[in-house]
């Protein structure tokens, strides 16, 4: 069987990196799968023409990863993924939830979870001030300046994730029976939230860039609402962005009918795009953001944002629901900032989006779909023959998971022929373009192909 050898040619950093990015880059096309045997160190460098030290770096940084693992006198072997579904046969591909997961920083992390604290132990372990340490805000304030939304830390109030931050945001705004004004299509757990606290929603039309500036002021006339809730940057599910003249645009009319908007950033951290309403009108904005979802999901942290009278009612908002954000939280946030975990996961994020996104483009050509470079996800439109529910179910049918158009429509119109795609939940590229494939077969109206019994 012949040995898989890295090509290098086009990579950038030392040697070693080469090498184990080399290796990455192969698992995550599953070139190199679970099991596969790497060359003795001695093969790969005279293969490469670098010393053996070199190979032994490339191998320790592969291994930190969670790519490899070696075993004394049998060699050194592509590490398995154990909670991959679509690897094993376990279970269907889930195409229906925005993760995407840096596993080879969780193996690096585990030796060295907290040996950055900030806090000592007992204040870890117990109460800290409702709106979250200081130094945590600041930490925060700091991964936001990273992602394009600099906020002063008074400004920060820290929640557990992004749901917690809408909720405390619409805790502090609205009372049963208003009516809070977004896209016509929109996050559904906002709509969780809003039924909830007994408010109605009202949809506004929506083009390339979002919703649309006629349909909003229009909507501000007829409803008297004072509540406006969108996603600028990356919208789910449609994946649009404001340009800086529609962000002005929805300014202007914010001010003109004294709007609280609330901004919801939680996928801006992959965008290009570096404005927000948020800098335009800062004191009728709560901008809600979190690092469960650009960082991990396990670890429940967010914040909103808002002007020095906001503040008292974010404040209060979360004491009402948790008192306090687990400090530990926090602690992990200030570590990943300092040494610089935080950084790499962002950049490794983008790359692993784009790459994903131009997989799904390809093996979608010819089809109609709304998304972004930079986007975790892709609506994608069905053809006249398949109705949202019955192409969701014949995917169920295929092994793969989506979500359909009525879990995210707002108002009366009727939910577009259209499902969301979320691709940066299966663990590899393979696992992916598994099921990316198999929607294929299905929009093009082939049979399941046939597996094999074992």
């Amino acid at each position: 069987m012949t040995m898989w050898l890295p090509n290098l040619e086009g990579r950038r950093g030392p040697v070693y990196r080469r090498i184990a990015d080399a290796i990455d880059e192969e698992v995550q096309r599953g070139t190199l799968r679970a099991g596969a045997r790497l060359p003795p160190h001695r093969d790969m460098a005279d293969h490469l023409g670098v010393t053996v030290t070199t190979v032994t770096r490339a191998y320790t940084e592969a291994a930190r990863r969670g790519l490899i693992s070696g075993h004394v006198g049998r060699g050194t072997f592509i590490r398995g993924h154990e909670l991959e579904g679509e690897s094993t046969g376990g279970g269907p591909i889930d195409l229906s939830i925005n993760i995407l997961m840096p596993d080879k920083e969780v193996a690096a992390l585990e030796p060295r979870m907290f040996q950055r604290r900030v806090l000592s132990w007992t204040e870890l372990l117990g109460y800290v001030p409702t709106p979250g340490h200081r130094r945590h805000r600041q930490a925060m304030a700091e991964w936001l300046a990273m992602t394009g939304t600099p906020a002063s830390p008074d400004r920060i109030v820290l929640t557990m994730g992004a749901q917690h931050a809408l909720l405390v945001a619409l805790m502090a705004t609205v009372k049963p029976g208003d009516t809070v004004l977004t896209e016509e299509l929109t996050y559904s757990g906002m709509k969780d939230l809003g039924a909830q606290l007994h408010v109605k929603f009202r949809g506004i039309a929506m083009d390339a860039e979002g919703m649309r500036v006629d349909a909003l002021e229009a909507a501000c006339r007829s409803t008297k609402a004072r509540i406006l809730y969108c996603m600028p940057r990356l919208q789910n599910p449609t994946s649009a962005v404001m340009s800086e003249r529609r962000r002005r645009q929805v300014a202007a009319l914010a001010e003109k009918y004294r709007l609280t908007v609330i901004e919801d950033d939680v996928y801006g951290f992959l965008s290009p795009e570096r404005s927000s309403l948020s800098a335009l009108i800062p004191d009728r904005t709560i901008f809600a953001t979190s690092v469960s979802k650009s960082l991990f999901p396990g670890i429940r942290l967010g914040c909103v944002v808002g002007s020095p009278a906001m503040v008292e009612k974010l404040t209060a908002a979360v004491w009402t629901t948790t008192i306090c954000v687990p400090p530990i939280s926090g602690d992990l946030l200030c570590g990943w900032m300092e040494d610089g975990t935080a950084a790499r996961i962002l950049e490794w994020k983008r790359h692993e989006v784009a790459a994903r996104q131009g997989m799904a483009k390809r093996l979608l050509d010819g089809y109609r779909a709304q998304t972004h470079p930079f986007s975790p996800h892709m609506w994608l439109h069905l053809p006249a023959r398949w109705t949202t529910d019955a192409f969701a179910a014949e995917m169920r049918s295929r092994g793969v998971i989506v979500n359909a158009s009525t879990a995210f429509s707002v108002g009366d119109e009727g939910a577009p022929r259209a499902i969301r795609l979320c691709l940066g939940t299966p663990r590899t590229r393979a696992g992916l373009e598994q099921a990316l494939a198999r929607i294929a077969e299905a929009l093009a109206g082939r049979t399941m192909a046939a597996r094999a019994v074992v």
